[in-house]
């Protein structure tokens, strides 16, 4: 049984001109502009025109680490974002 590999293993996923989790944001965001509507809508669009170039500057994996910093994600094997004291 053949398994398909990409050419390059190092590339992040590509969807249109975003990475998965620019995509994610971008989807996400305009989802949500579309139900509230009306200027809240626009600046949510406004923002996401804002955050993308921003998103940019940051290295790879930059939105799951920053989840993680508010206490929204769970990372397996890393300490708390609270933790300050390491014992090996």
């Amino acid at each position: 049984m053949d398994e398909r590999l990409p050419q390059f293993l190092h590339k992040p996923v590509q969807i249109l001109w975003f990475d998965a989790q620019e995509f994610i944001v971008v989807v996400s965001t305009i989802f949500v502009a579309v139900i509230l509507g009306g200027l809240g809508g626009w600046c949510l669009v406004g923002a996401l025109l804002l955050f993308i170039p921003w998103k940019r500057t940051k290295p790879r994996g930059f939105i799951p680490h920053l989840a993680w910093r508010w206490g929204l994600l769970r990372l397996p094997h890393y300490p708390g974002p609270t933790q300050t004291r390491f014992y090996e």
